[in-house]
């Protein structure tokens, strides 16, 4: 634990050196013609330690510029991602955590590294190969998704459900 909170640490001083600093308007500017998608999103990790996370959620760009706000029941902000080419980091409250890829972030934040460019396919109704994944895009134009990865071990659901 203590090797993996230096690690962090020495990541977070060397991407605070090369990452160019940029504000949350400048990020806004350029998404601000992307689309855009809300509703309720679940995952569920199945193996000997199964997880689960669910929350209600706000995404907005692509897969290379992209912010995803996830929010409690209660409608608190409990985590927001956000990803350029430069840097993948995780706001939470005042804390900012940086990643080397978008794999690792989502695996952080909901227990399976995620599929993000199928997944911007997917909402668009595209279906788009991922390794591991089979998806259900039929019910898209009705606001479903759900999608399962059945290798690498252990399987992992994500369903998606947007508001309409």
């Amino acid at each position: 634990m203590r090797g993996l909170l230096v690690a962090v640490l020495m990541g977070l001083l060397l991407s605070g050196c090369a990452t160019p600093n940029r504000t949350d308007k400048a990020i806004a500017n350029e998404q601000a013609s992307s689309q855009e998608w809300q509703g309720r999103i679940s995952v569920q990790v199945f193996g000997d330690a199964p997880t689960s996370m669910s929350a209600s959620f706000l995404l907005r760009g692509d897969a290379n510029n992209g912010e995803l706000d996830l929010y409690s029941p209660l409608g608190n902000t409990v985590g927001a991602l956000q990803w350029t080419p430069h840097f993948v980091q995780l706001r939470d409250g005042n804390k900012h955590q940086y990643f080397s890829s978008l794999a690792e972030l989502t695996e952080k934040t909901t227990g399976a590294a995620l599929p993000i460019n199928a997944i911007f396919s997917w909402l668009q109704g595209r279906n788009e190969q991922a390794t591991g994944w089979q998806a259900d895009i039929s019910a898209v134009s009705q606001g479903a998704l759900t999608a399962r990865r059945t290798a690498p071990a252990p399987e992992v659901t994500l369903r998606i459900k947007l508001d309409q």
